[in-house]
C-alpha cells in the first residue's frame, strides 16, 4: 500500500515517537511524509520516507520533524486535498493531531479516502480516550518546574506577595490542574483557575487575601484561557490560525496590584510546556510511540474512520470512531473541577502514574 503520515497542529514533547512508530509498522509498504501540516496536504508536499530517515535523537526531542502548522480548511481546500491525494496514489492517510485535526480526516473519510487518527495534545482534551499522547509529557515538565517556582517566591515573598503563573489550556484546565501536585503540601499552589469555573473577580481577590493572611503569599496557577474576558485573545475560535500568546496572569497581577495594592507578578509558562523533550515522561514517550503502530496497522487492514485509542485500564489502544472526537472537547469532569488544590486528591491520584 501507498500510505501519507502527517502530523498537523502545534508538537508536544513526544510527537516524533508517534512518527517513528508508525512508521516501523509500515515497513512493508511506501509511505510519504506529509511536510508542512494542512497546508502541505492541500498542496501536495509529500517525500518518501521510512524508520530510517528519523534520527533516534528526534524521539528523544520536542519540535515535529514532519513540520506541523495550523489552517482553517474550506469545503474547497478538502476537494483540493481529496483530489491531490488520489493523483499520488495514496490509499491510506494518518494524520498526528488533536480535535480539529480529527475533524479534517473525518471529512476525508466522507469523501471516501481511509483515513486514522493518532491523538496527539498537550491540552488532554480529546472526547472518549482516558488521555492523549503528549499531555503527560506537558504535565510532568510543570510538576518540575512550577514547585521550584514556588520555592523561588517563598524566599521572594517580602517584595513579590502574589505570584501567578499560567499555563497552556485555552478551554480546559488540564495543564493547570497538573501544575498543583506537588511533593511538598508547602509548596502548593494556594489557588488554581481554569476555564471550567467561571471567573469570579471578588472571590478571586477574597482568595488572594486569605492566601496571604495565612501564608504570608498568594501562588496561583492560571490557564491560559481562565478568565478570558480580562484578555482580547481568540480563545473561542474554532480554527486557531493567529498566533496566541496569553497574559492572563499578566492581566489577573494587574488586577490584585490595583485592587489590594500589593505587588504581584504574571509569569507566563508558554511554548515551553509542550516543547522540553528533556522532562517528558518515557510512559507518554512509549504510548505516543504505541499509538503510531496501532494506526498503521488500521491502515494496513484497510480500516477507515477510526482514532487509535488510549485507555488506562488493561493498557489498551481500541480505536473509536472519529465521529465521537472530530471537533469535540472533552472538559475536565466536575469531580475535579475546584479552585483550592488541597481539594484534588483523587485527579492527582490519577495523574501520578502517566508522569512516569
Amino acid at each position: 500500500m501507498r500510505l501519507l503520515i502527517g502530523q498537523t497542529g502545534a508538537p508536544t514533547a513526544v510527537v516524533n515517537a508517534s512518527l517513528r512508530g508508525f512508521l516501523e509498522a509500515t515497513a512493508d509498504h511506501e509511505v510519504l511524509a506529509l511536510r508542512g501540516g494542512p497546508d502541505g496536504l492541500v498542496e501536495g508536499r509529500f517525500t518518501p520516507v521510512t524508520a530510517a530517515d528519523v534520527p533516534p535523537s528526534a524521539v528523544l526531542h520536542g519540535g515535529s520533524w514532519l513540520g506541523a502548522g495550523r489552517r482553517a480548511i474550506t469545503p474547497d481546500d478538502l476537494d483540493v486535498a481529496v483530489d491531490v491525494l488520489r493523483r499520488n496514489g495514496i490509499e491510506g492517510v494518518a494524520l498526528i493531531g488533536g480535535n480539529g485535526t480529527m475533524a479534517l480526516l473525518q471529512a476525508l473519510a466522507e469523501r471516501g479516502v481511509p483515513a486514522v487518527g493518532i491523538p496527539k495534545t498537550v491540552d488532554n482534551d480529546l472526547a472518549v480516550i482516558d488521555h492523549a499522547p503528549g499531555y503527560a509529557s506537558a504535565a510532568r515538565y510543570l510538576t518540575t518546574v512550577v514547585p521550584g517556582l514556588a520555592r523561588d517566591h517563598e524566599a521572594m515573598k517580602g517584595i513579590e506577595p502574589v505570584r501567578i503563573v499560567e499555563t497552556l489550556g485555552r478551554n480546559v484546565g488540564w495543564l493547570a490542574l497538573a501544575a498543583t501536585l506537588s511533593d511538598d503540601p508547602a509548596y502548593r499552589p494556594h489557588l488554581v483557575l481554569i476555564p471550567e469555573i467561571n471567573f469570579d473577580r471578588s472571590g478571586f481577590l477574597y482568595a488572594v487575601t486569605t492566601a496571604l493572611a495565612e501564608h504570608g503569599r498568594a501562588f496561583v496557577i492560571v490557564s491560559e484561557g481562565a478568565a478570558s474576558e480580562l484578555t482580547d485573545e481568540p480563545f473561542q475560535a474554532a480554527n486557531h490560525t493567529r498566533i496566541l500568546l496569553g497574559g492572563v496572569s499578566r492581566s489577573l497581577a494587574a488586577l490584585v496590584s490595583a485592587e489590594l495594592g500589593v505587588a504581584a507578578r504574571g509569569e507566563v509558562l508558554g511554548m515551553a510546556q509542550r516543547s522540553t523533550g528533556a522532562l517528558a515522561s518515557e510512559r507518554d514517550r512509549a504510548e505516543a510511540a504505541e499509538a503510531g503502530r496501532h494506526a498503521a496497522k488500521l491502515l494496513a487492514d484497510r480500516a477507515s474512520g477510526l482514532m487509535v485509542g488510549v485507555h488506562r485500564h488493561a493498557n489498551t489502544y481500541d480505536p473509536v470512531p472519529l465521529t465521537e472526537v472530530a471537533g469535540l472537547t472533552r472538559p475536565v469532569p466536575p469531580q475535579w473541577r475546584s479552585t483550592n488544590p488541597a481539594d484534588l486528591g483523587d485527579f492527582h491520584d490519577w495523574l501520578s502514574p502517566l508522569l512516569g
